[in-house]
């Protein structure tokens, strides 16, 4: 046999793994080579008895690491909604290369799996709603899980101004009832409260005349509202 016969690779065996769900073992020349899951065994048509060359497994092998990169961001992703930048974190924990993880989250994207403009606008319905958080607290939430400026303001343009309020007036009754001494120090504990959960100034000096039984407006502590925008 000359030399040119035996450095032709031959898939001699295609092998279903028993423990790895969709993953195969792919024998050349009767050696164990590499293990790729189903999807990348069919794209390549990795049969018995086709031959292979170095180049086609260099193709492989990257296919199979963005392969596994988008099976893992749609593992990350089902278990709760993520924004781009979570997911590219989340994946470079896990040990991918930044080209492997743009590829990813670009097929994500293009999927439909993963926009931050929707991710923006659920999670702020729920913190508004559900959690009843203060925009403030929800702004710097988005901020923190790299939603671009533009898409944040976008998002606090659609808060219900009523939503707000009640959410805000919910937890402030609980507050005011749990809250012991003089008027104004309920007052004080309350709002400071309120503040903590990311309401406006605005909204709070309301709930608190509100929730309030105390008529007499000179005892309303004023709130700085330097933190609205």
């Amino acid at each position: 046999m000359n030399t040119e016969e035996q450095s032709i690779a031959i898939i001699t065996l295609v092998e279903k793994q028993k423990r790895g769900r969709h993953r195969y073992n792919i024998y050349i020349n009767e050696e164990y080579a590499f293990s790729v899951h189903e999807d990348i065994l069919i794209k390549h048509r990795l049969n018995k008895g086709e031959t292979i060359d170095h180049q086609a497994i260099e193709k492989i092998t990257i296919d199979e690491e963005r392969n596994s990169a988008y099976l893992k961001a749609i593992r990350i992703i089902g278990r709760r909604p993520h924004s781009a930048i979570e997911v590219k974190r989340k994946l470079k924990e896990a040990g991918y290369e930044a080209p492997v993880i743009d590829w990813a989250c670009e097929k994500l994207i293009e999927h439909k799996y993963l926009n931050d403009e929707e991710f923006a606008q659920m999670w702020t319905d729920s913190r508004i709603i559900s959690q009843k958080k203060g925009r403030n607290l929800v702004r710097q939430e988005l901020q923190q899980k790299g939603i671009n400026k533009e898409l944040v303001k976008n998002a606090m343009d659609t808060i219900n101004p009523d939503d707000e309020f009640a959410g805000a007036m919910k937890i402030a009754q609980t507050k005011w009832k749990q809250t012991s001494g003089k008027t104004i120090d309920r007052k004080r504990k309350t709002g400071a409260f309120l503040m903590r959960r990311g309401y406006t100034g605005s909204i709070v000096s309301k709930v608190l005349a509100q929730v309030s039984s105390e008529p007499n407006e000179e005892e309303f502590e004023v709130f700085d509202d330097s933190f609205d925008s």
